[in-house]
């Protein structure tokens, strides 16, 4: 609960800061129409940040020793810490660009217990590479700033290095800590957004995007207390990211 509570007040945070930001300033006036110089041949680059409401489902099946045969499923909630993301794309048309992002992430997992024992892991950073999609809508609202955007972003997430995670058995067996290093996976995610043109060259961009997990991270678990046991883990991390960010086009 207390978690849920940390997440809706980062998320209001950000909006109300980043609304607030907006309204306080005076966007400089413009020299041409507006977008008129953004368009098929344009390049930007930009950097971003925001906040997540994220989780992962992760399923587990022994496969020697004790664990032969049990299997097991777990909804992890992982709490944000910070993140930021570059960004570039270029303007194949003056409403589709292509591009790139990498991004970095930090969550605090809840604990996990997929099979009898409970994991306590400890926070972690994941990096993505993504390649990305837009498609700009005509110009709208005040002088025609605001030009809202859709796209699917597709990403690649190499292997996960969680340290060392304690593993709580239930009696008789003692508690004891194992490396964890999950392998790579893949996630599709639609996004949604609008840039606020605030001079010819430069736009701040909000919006957000759910991701879903197109390839599962895959991990084999040994117990050394259970007498050498082990289990296949998948890992499926889905949710829905807000950001905020600055685009420079050139």
């Amino acid at each position: 609960m207390q978690k849920s509570i940390r997440i809706q007040r980062g998320a209001a945070l950000l909006l109300a800061s980043s609304l607030l930001a907006l309204g306080a300033c005076q966007a400089p006036a413009l020299q041409h129409p507006a977008w008129s110089q953004i368009g098929e041949g344009t390049a930007s680059i930009g950097a971003s940040t925001g906040w997540a409401f994220y989780s992962a489902d992760m399923n587990a099946a022994g496969q020697t020793g004790v664990l032969t045969g049990q299997t097991g499923t777990d909804n992890v909630t992982l709490t944000p810490r910070y993140g930021g993301a570059l960004k570039g794309q270029y303007f194949i048309s003056d409403n589709i660009a292509l591009g790139g992002i990498v991004e970095l992430r930090s969550f605090d997992p809840d604990p996990a217990m997929p099979l009898s024992a409970e994991l306590v892991a400890d926070p972690f950073e994941t990096v993505h590479w993504i390649a990305t999609s837009r498609y700009f809508f005509e110009p709208m609202g005040e002088e025609n700033r605001w030009k809202p955007f859709v796209g699917v972003d597709y990403s690649y997430i190499d292997e996960v290095d969680f340290g060392a995670v304690k593993v709580n058995y239930p009696a008789p067996f003692p508690a004891e800590n194992i490396n964890i290093k999950a392998g790579s996976y893949t996630t599709v995610a639609l996004v949604g957004g609008a840039s606020y043109l605030w001079n010819d060259t430069a736009s701040i961009d909000f919006g957000g995007f759910y991701e879903w997990t197109d390839k599962a991270g895959q991990v084999t678990l040994t117990f050394p207390n259970l007498g050498g046991a082990t289990a296949d883990v998948s890992v499926e991390p889905e949710g829905l990211i807000l950001f905020i960010g600055m685009t420079f086009y050139f």
